[in-house]
């Protein structure tokens, strides 16, 4: 038989054992999950999400107030109106009253398009944006910028041209408020809109952009078909009256014309990258070399 003296002993350091150990388990399992947290929250999807959701949150809210600053400018839209028409007229394409009036026989038709104006404008950007940004990283970034730089490029045009869309001349149907959903006020300076600001349509010159991001990222033949959305989207703003053609027109340009900027300054800068302290541009190597320097006069000061 065994000392019963020793037993206790030995089953009381046992139990302490065993609570020492399952702390240190329990304080490990605690430090892996603040681990995991920290690097969740320094990925993709943590700080880095958060921060392009209020960029792009920032963005669209400084737009939205600029672009309210004209929405009562109704004279000067009204006479830009009648200029784009007699425009259309020489140019000899002022189809806009001939297809509505098409369109119009059309009841479901209306609808459809009336609906396509609506939810495959907003929707259809942040599911783009979300799409690339979560599964296309490295597209994201510039297709983003495309987006920003032709919003605020049109807010400039917004801000200077103000526009009254067909819907507010004579000769036109305003089809939303005639077949539902209706989204503007009767009276055009009320809501939180700027009903005048149609030159040039953004509605467009997303799904433009949309398009372009599709094709680009995929590789499929069928990623083609993604063509047919700007096709629809101008036929919506159009049948509902609530751009010109040339709106649209002009919004092709914008979007061109940022693309073929950009293209031009990746051929300048080539390799290079701006460097703001010096307030230049410098290549990648130089900058390396730079870069070891100073850490190797940081080591050197520190062992001495």
């Amino acid at each position: 038989m065994g000392n019963p003296f020793m037993s206790m002993t030995l089953q009381g350091y046992s139990g302490t054992e065993e609570k020492v150990m399952g702390t240190a388990v329990q304080a490990g399992g605690g430090g892996r999950v603040l681990r995991s947290l920290a690097s969740w929250w320094r990925g993709r999807y943590g700080a880095k999400l958060l921060f392009e959701i209020v960029i792009c949150g920032g963005l669209l809210v400084i737009y939205r107030a600029i672009r309210m600053i004209n929405k009562t400018d109704l004279r000067t839209a009204f006479v830009n109106a009648r200029e784009i028409i007699r425009f259309e007229e020489w140019l000899g394409l002022p189809f806009e009253d001939n297809l509505q009036g098409f369109l119009l026989n059309h009841p479901t038709l209306i609808k459809l398009l009336n609906h396509y104006y609506i939810w495959f404008h907003f929707p259809m950007a942040i599911g783009l944006l979300l799409w690339l940004y979560l599964r296309h990283h490295e597209r994201y970034t510039p297709i983003r910028n495309l987006m920003a730089f032709v919003t605020f490029a049109a807010l400039i045009i917004h801000l200077v041209f103000p526009l009254a869309p067909p819907r507010m001349m004579t000769g036109f149907v305003d089809t939303m408020r005639e077949f539902g959903p209706s989204i503007y006020p009767a009276n055009a300076v009320d809501g939180a809109a700027n009903q005048i600001a149609a030159m040039p349509s953004l509605h467009f010159g997303w799904a433009m952009i949309e398009s372009m991001a599709v094709v680009s990222v995929l590789k499929s033949r069928w990623r083609w078909l993604i063509v047919i959305h700007p096709v629809l989207m101008t036929l919506s703003i159009i049948a509902t009256a609530n751009h010109w053609w040339i709106d649209a027109a002009a919004a092709a340009l914008i979007v061109l014309g940022a693309v073929g900027v950009w293209r031009l300054l990746q051929a300048w800068v080539g390799d290079r990258k701006f460097v703001w302290s010096r307030m230049r541009f410098e290549a990648h190597v130089g900058i390396e070399q730079l870069e070891s320097f100073a850490n190797e006069g940081a080591d050197e000061s520190v062992k001495t």
